[in-house]
């Protein structure tokens, strides 16, 4: 049972590691392009990507803790008490990086949606969410650094268990937290998805542009899937177990899929004009190609021309082919794309 449970947490090791260098990777690809958008395509940044870039330092700094709590595990510095205490520590500062980046994280894509709003409810709507947003993340920040009181003690005082917070606030003030993210992140597409309905743009760019708005709400699966394994973050004797390691999965997943996806959702003036420009270099291209198609060579056999290529004209009138003869110049007569030249030989 022992080495099932420790292969198992292996596993669980081994696909935070590849997700955290995934999404970290995607993360800074789309940011930068989507910060690339706006400021060299639309030319019209705003407070939205100053919060997605914040977001993106924040979603680093946790990955960075995930990163050495995996490394500690991978040395088995997970099993024994004074491994623990300084484990405990990295645990709980990626659990506050972890608020921040998603309170950040909602603030950034209400100020996207707030954009696209026409009606004042809509607006107000909005504001609210993003105030209970970002005064919850607040309360929990702090609720997670003073769990156990002074936060340099926290190892101790955790271990002992008897001046921390009760186990049951601990566990609502997560399953609001997630509440909160959940009912923010499909207010925050529904809506807007609604106004861009009822818009003039064509049926095919409506659907287009809802289902990338749409992406915006993917991180609300990773935040409900947080939220079962909830429990598994809270200490346990036992030391490491698999549904910390879930939990951890889930909360990591959360931020970074919804930073890609937002940004995903800036880019469609990169698309636009990626399309355009290889458009023109193809129609460009076919234009060419059918011109030299289009050149012909009108050709005669002439009685004193050796070269069945060249027509031999006697008419001092070049666009008359009725005369053939005998003529001491050549001539070719080409068209070109409908143009009639004429060259001497």
């Amino acid at each position: 049972m022992a080495s099932t449970n420790f292969e198992e947490l292996f596993l669980l090791g081994r696909i935070i590691w590849v997700l955290v260098l995934t999404l970290l990777t995607l993360s800074y690809l789309t940011v930068g392009l989507r910060l690339w958008v706006r400021c060299r395509i639309t030319k019209n940044p705003g407070w939205d990507d100053a919060a997605m870039l914040l977001t993106l330092m924040l979603f680093t700094c946790y990955c960075a803790f995930i990163i050495v709590i995996t490394l500690r595990g991978g040395q088995a510095k997970l099993f024994n008490i004074d491994a623990i205490r300084v484990t405990l520590v990295y645990v709980q500062l990626s659990e506050v990086f972890y608020i921040l980046t998603t309170t950040v994280f909602k603030i950034s894509l209400g100020l996207f949606f707030l954009r696209v709003l026409t009606k004042r409810w809509q607006t107000y709507l909005f504001h609210t969410l993003l105030f209970v947003s970002a005064t919850y993340g607040l309360f929990y920040t702090l609720t997670t650094i003073f769990t156990c009181g002074d936060p340099s003690k926290l190892a101790n005082t955790l271990l002992d268990s008897k001046k921390c917070l009760p186990t049951a606030f601990i566990l609502s003030t997560g399953y609001i937290y997630g509440t909160i993210n959940v009912i923010a992140d499909w207010t925050f597409v529904l809506i807007p998805i609604c106004v861009l309905l009822e818009s003039d743009l064509d049926k095919r760019s409506k659907i287009s542009v809802s289902i990338v708005m749409a992406l915006g709400a993917v991180g609300s699966v990773s935040s409900i899937m947080r939220m079962v394994y909830l429990k598994g973050l809270l200490y346990s004797s036992r030391g490491l177990t698999s549904n910390a390691i879930k939990a951890t999965i889930w909360a990591t997943a959360e931020p970074g899929t919804g930073i890609i996806a937002a940004s995903i959702a800036i880019l469609r003036p990169l698309i636009r004009s990626i399309t355009t420009s290889v458009r023109g270099r193809a129609s460009a291209y076919g234009g060419s190609k059918s011109s030299e198609e289009d050149t012909i060579a009108l050709t005669s056999r002439g009685t004193a021309s050796k070269k069945a290529s060249v027509c031999s004209v006697e008419s001092e009138d070049p666009w008359s082919p009725a005369e053939y003869g005998r003529a001491n110049v050549q001539r070719v007569l080409t068209v070109q794309g409908g143009r009639t030249v004429l060259a001497r030989v």
